[in-house]
């Protein structure tokens, strides 16, 4: 009995470990908890690996492991997305994740955008263009860069969406993303820290102005970029440029040298603007560091050896533009218009002579700074006065009167006077002796008239001398 009872305990034993693997094989699929973590058992009863499976309207991801991913970027078929600290994958919204490789340019934390179907934005591993998508933000919709594994890209980025993190990224970047917008894509003007270029002595900040087009792309290597109706010259970085500027290949002053504003602004200069001379404009004005009054037309270009009429005024500029202030004596070309010298006259060591080959204007503060005068005027020259005279008329209106008119001799302008206190004084003009006064009146038709010094004098009609002498003529 004891012999038959084992031959039966051994089909019993069978029987029992083929029911125990019927069991397993027909154990229940889908989810299940193990040691506290989730895992999803196939048709087959395999446990679900490296996929996404369903549980009501989210998605849920099994690892390599089989066990269900929390708060991780996960990778499936070169798509990246993200589960959360319950296990679902997240979508239309930004998520910041530790980036293990940090270090070697690279930062903290990657940010990544995950659509509506849950895959991170990024760009194809095929393409060599950079990936670009508008997408949703606290501050409203705003252009970002991402890489092929979906990291939002930061800082200047070369024309392969690639980060730069060198000192010199500013000058090979095309693309710049800010953290401090939070990493979007920059359009429009930005001013950017950046090494200095080499021999950068005139900057005032630790950085550049830039301007990045509607596509994100730094404008550069241009010598007109027109915005917002202004001009712009960009160098072969992208930088603004700004100071003074001689375009190669012109033969004048006024074409050549050209104006951009100050650093903070940059435009081409039109119209007015009040400036230090570059060296190439003006080596001594330079070296003083004095500013003058400079006028451009609308492509930039200097009024520069003319008289020139602006809004209804006259201005006078020297044959480098600089605009004339004060009583000038000017030396014009042969066709009576290019101003080839003009010198400022201050003292009265620097009034022409009668037979120099000068005009003399004056150009002063009324009605405004630097206009022509025309008429009358006072001026003082070395602290004594003098009474000018200037046309009112003619092509060279403006130019110091150079005649005997209204009774008086005036020469580049001047009035001619006897010395004060002389009373008379003979004066030689054209070859003829006329007794002036002191208020420089010519004394016409005059006989036996006396100076300060005894002397008498008789005039004819036009106030030639006739007779000067000691002793009255009879």
């Amino acid at each position: 009995m004891k012999k038959n009872m084992k031959l039966l305990l051994i089909p019993c034993t069978a029987a029992a470990l083929t029911l125990g693997s019927a069991m397993i094989s027909f154990a229940a699929t889908g989810w299940a908890e193990e040691n506290g973590q989730w895992v999803y058992y196939n048709n087959d009863g395999s446990k679900a690996t490296n996929v996404f499976k369903k549980s009501g309207n989210g998605w849920f991801y099994l690892d390599e492991d089989g066990y269900m991913a929390k708060s991780q970027i996960v990778e499936v078929d070169d798509n990246y997305y993200y589960v959360n600290s319950a296990g679902a994958m997240v979508s239309n919204e930004w998520r910041e994740v530790e980036n293990e490789d940090s270090g070697d340019g690279e930062p903290d934390t990657w940010w990544y955008y995950l659509q509506a179907n849950g895959k991170a934005v990024k760009k194809s591993g095929s393409s060599d263009s950079v990936r670009t998508a508008t997408l949703p933000t606290a501050a409203g919709n705003a252009k970002f860069i991402f890489d092929e594994e979906g990291h939002m890209m930061s800082g200047w980025i070369d024309e392969n969406g690639e980060m730069l993190t060198d000192d010199d990224a500013w000058q090979e970047g095309l693309y710049y993303c800010g953290l401090e917008d939070g990493g979007r894509m920059a359009t429009g003007w930005k001013y950017l820290e950046a090494e200095p270029e080499e021999d950068d002595d005139d900057r005032e900040g630790d950085g550049y102005y830039f301007y990045f087009n509607p596509n994100g792309k730094k404008v550069k290597d241009t010598e007109s970029k027109k915005i917002n109706g202004r001009k712009y010259r960009f160098n072969e970085h992208g930088v603004a440029e700004f100071d003074w500027y001689a375009k190669p290949g012109t033969e004048t002053a006024s074409s050549s040298n050209l104006y951009y504003s100050a650093e903070d602004q940059c435009w081409l200069s039109t119209g007015w603007f009040k400036t230090v001379p570059s060296e190439d404009v003006d080596p001594e004005a330079h070296n003083d560091d004095e500013p003058y009054w400079f006028y451009a037309n609308s492509n930039g270009e200097l009024a520069a050896g003319e008289i020139k009429t602006i809004k209804g005024q006259k201005y006078g500029f020297d044959p480098v533009g600089k605009m004339l202030h004060g009583l000038y004596k000017i030396t014009f070309a042969e066709d009576g218009r290019t101003i080839l010298e003009a010198e400022e006259i201050e003292s009265e060591s620097d009034l022409p002579d009668e037979d120099e080959d000068v005009s003399v204007y004056y150009f002063g503060d009324s009605p405004k700074e630097g206009a022509m005068k025309t008429g009358t005027a006072t001026l003082d020259i070395d602290g004594e006065k003098h009474y000018y005279k200037f046309k009112s008329s003619g092509s060279d209106k403006g130019a110091g009167v150079d005649k005997i008119d209204d009774g008086s001799i005036y020469i580049k302008g001047k009035r001619v006077e006897a010395e004060e206190g002389s009373k008379y004084e003979d004066i030689e003009y054209k070859g003829e002796h006329y007794l002036i006064s002191t208020s420089g009146k010519i004394m016409k038709s005059k006989k036996n008239i006396k100076d300060s010094d005894d002397t008498y004098y008789c005039t004819d009609s036009k106030g030639i001398i006739t007779y000067k002498g000691s002793e009255k003529k009879d």
